[in-house]
């Protein structure tokens, strides 16, 4: 009898379509699901795994994701998201990263497989536009647009803005970028929208306006974080109207009710107090010398001077309403996380374990939230042949415990991996066994 690569056995392999779970025998060769046989079926593997009351799923798909900067920290993120069951991640997001070939020479590692939005700013960078408040004119405007097609058409998934992080961007350079998504099939618009707080709504109402005029995907990046100071049921009611009369809109979301950036960005211009009704004492200093700190206003002008790359933590957000956004039906899980040098948010480590719980505290059986990490995004991001397992689809698995599943990364230790994640599997190889990477790095760079 021919000797097949990999052989899972469970009880609980999860299939998507049907949202149940049916016992089966996975048949992997070569990176590939080559056959599902009946769970008793008589598969020989030069690997079995018997997953019997473990959960089999597809690997999760973190749609919203940090994976381009700085070459030792992009391996710190791979590795906490592979530990979590990831083994897609779509990057460049907030309008933040590299530009395609930039990234390639960046990324010697990959174990998982990466997808890139081309972020606003890397696009500006390119024109010679460095200061984020800065207006682009039309000559630049066009530089970006042509360079942008050429992004597109090396295989770029999208164009990413981070608007709160460029407050002055005119609606010529926001609509003159996204119009050239329009000659690409199967690209989409992710946006970290122009305001948090109060005037939220009408940040929100923006980019739905950009899908609907223009009609474009647009995912809504970390909704909870933008609205939940009050805003986030008239928020979800938006977007639920909106897809009612036919406009392209999605949004994902993350389990933690407090947001981590750089504390020079744009986001701590004066008003952002008022903006949340949170003093300084509410955000807690996350990289650097003073990590652990809380601020004061001493600490605050020193940091935003002389070190404005540090990482702060702003515990501001309202968590009933970060817990709404997750569990809405339309909503994906994500991570937003972002290490600097070793240190940050906890949810560069725990968002998929702690999303899938908060889910569950939420009513959702297994079979339902764990759409909300497989099915949601992969469809909201046009990836085929992943986040399925199905005959011929790329065997990226992760199987777990559900009696032992948690987060366990906090804000004083923010890279603790989780527990309960028995292996995960990445195009064919196992790359984690008892929460511990074994295998080398074997994801690939997917292009459209």
């Amino acid at each position: 009898m021919f000797e097949s690569d990999l052989v899972i056995k469970s009880d609980k392999v999860w299939d998507g379509e049907s949202q149940t779970f049916k016992e089966a025998t996975l048949v992997i060769n070569k990176g590939i699901i080559e056959r599902i046989e009946d769970l008793y079926a008589p598969v020989k593997g030069k690997r079995v795994i018997d997953a019997c009351g473990l959960i089999v799923s597809p690997g999760f798909i973190d749609i919203h994701a940090h994976v381009e900067e700085d070459p030792s920290d992009t391996l710190t993120i791979q590795k906490l998201l592979l530990l979590q069951g990831v083994t897609t991640a779509i990057s460049g997001n907030c309008g933040s990263g590299l530009l395609l070939d930039d990234v390639e020479g960046s990324l010697r590692e990959r174990f998982i497989n990466l997808c890139f939005l081309t972020p606003h700013a890397a696009l500006r960078r390119a024109v010679g536009i460095a200061d984020v408040y800065e207006r682009a004119t039309p000559l630049k405007i066009k530089a970006m647009r042509e360079l942008l097609r050429s992004e597109l058409e090396k295989g770029a998934f999208g164009l990413s803005f981070g608007l709160e992080y460029t407050p002055n961007v005119s609606q010529d350079e926001i609509y003159g970028l996204a119009q050239v998504l329009k000659g690409f099939d199967r690209r989409f618009i992710s946006i970290h929208i122009r305001h948090d707080g109060p005037k939220c709504i009408d940040a929100l109402k923006e980019a739905i306006a950009l899908a609907e005029d223009l009609r474009l995907r647009v995912e809504i990046s970390h909704l909870g974080s933008m609205t939940a100071f009050g805003y986030a049921k008239e928020a979800l009611n938006i977007i639920e109207d909106a897809v009612l009369r036919g406009v392209d809109v999605k949004f994902d979301s993350y389990p933690y009710s407090a947001f981590c950036t750089h504390i020079g960005s744009a986001v701590f211009d004066p008003g952002f107090e008022e903006r949340w009704g949170k003093g300084l004492d509410f955000i807690e200093v996350a990289s650097g010398k003073f990590k652990g700190m809380r601020l004061n206003e001493d600490l605050f002008n020193l940091l935003r001077k002389e070190a404005p790359e540090t990482l702060v933590v702003a515990h501001v957000m309202n968590e009933e309403e970060m817990r709404l956004c997750l569990s809405h039906p339309m909503c994906a899980v994500a991570s937003d996380g972002v290490i600097k040098g070793g240190w940050g948010h906890p949810r560069a480590a725990g968002a998929f374990p702690r999303g899938l719980l908060w889910l569950r505290e939420a009513g959702y059986p297994w079979e339902e939230a764990l759409k909300h990490v497989v099915t949601i995004p992969r469809e909201n991001a046009f990836l085929e042949g992943r986040g399925e397992l199905k005959e011929g689809s790329f065997a990226d698995v992760v199987i777990f415990d559900p009696l032992r599943l948690s987060d366990r990364a906090t804000f004083s230790n923010p890279t603790l991996p989780p527990d309960g994640i028995r292996y995960v599997i990445v195009n064919g190889e196992i790359s984690v066994e008892d929460g511990k990477i074994i295998g080398p790095s074997v994801g690939f760079i997917l292009r459209r």
